[in-house]
């Protein structure tokens, strides 16, 4: 599941994103997951407490997606 943050930011290559989604049709859990991601990252995103400029905001989301990436594998 350490294609969870590619597939979220709609980087995972097609493959990838078959398989997952695949599997996404039978597992609950995995569904829990995708699912509480995607709505945090909506939240976080649909607050204007959180504009921050693209070069400040794009290195901490790509730190944070790659600290998903590792608690996932």
């Amino acid at each position: 599941m350490a294609e969870i943050g590619n597939y979220l930011e709609g980087e995972a290559a097609a493959e990838v994103r078959l398989q997952l989604e695949q599997h996404l049709s039978h597992c609950a859990t995995c569904q829990v997951i995708v699912d509480s991601s995607r709505k945090t990252i909506q939240i976080v995103t649909d607050s204007g407490s959180f504009d921050l400029p693209d070069p400040v905001l794009k290195p901490i989301a790509k730190e944070i997606m790659n600290k998903i990436r590792k608690e996932q594998s």
